[in-house]
């Protein structure tokens, strides 16, 4: 088991390599769809108004965040579906694998891919993605020199 990954117990899970703090869950299980870009500002709102795990910080991840996530060396397969994840179990998965970022240009946004940890634009109005909040858990002091941009990931 990771020592990376430290379940909260109030539905956030924390990463010790990072700093970040993650939604345990992701928009996919409350919903039951995917949803858009433009959707997932909704749901970002929704979980800063409810105050998930005492925060009301919650954003979309940027791209090099939500790929600090990807796992290649730990794929499982998703609660009962026929494709694989790299992602630690840690985090609840049934199903989608595209998760919306910060990033966007124009009227698209990034997705990314735990399935084969690809990076995609896709329109932001297409029903494409789904989304897992993160929020800052570090102090800014990190940022100027932060301890995991020169280190490979690893479980």
């Amino acid at each position: 088991m990771s020592t990376r990954f430290i379940d909260n117990d109030d539905q956030t899970i924390s990463d010790s390599l990072t700093g970040l703090m993650w939604q345990a869950s992701y928009a996919y299980v409350e919903t039951g769809n995917n949803i858009s870009w433009y959707d997932a500002q909704g749901y970002i709102e929704k979980l800063n108004n409810l105050k998930l795990g005492g925060y009301c910080d919650w954003r979309l991840p940027e791209r090099l965040e939500i790929q600090s996530l990807y796992e290649i060396a730990l794929p499982f397969q998703s609660r009962g579906k026929t494709f694989i994840l790299h992602i630690d179990p840690i985090f609840e998965f049934s199903y989608g694998s595209c998760f919306w970022t910060s990033n966007t240009r124009l009227s698209a946004a990034l997705g990314f891919e735990f399935d084969v940890g690809d990076i995609h634009w896709y329109p932001k109005g297409s029903l494409t993605g789904t989304v897992r909040a993160v929020r800052n858990s570090w102090s800014p002091q990190l940022m100027i020199q932060p301890v995991w941009a020169g280190k490979r990931l690893e479980a």
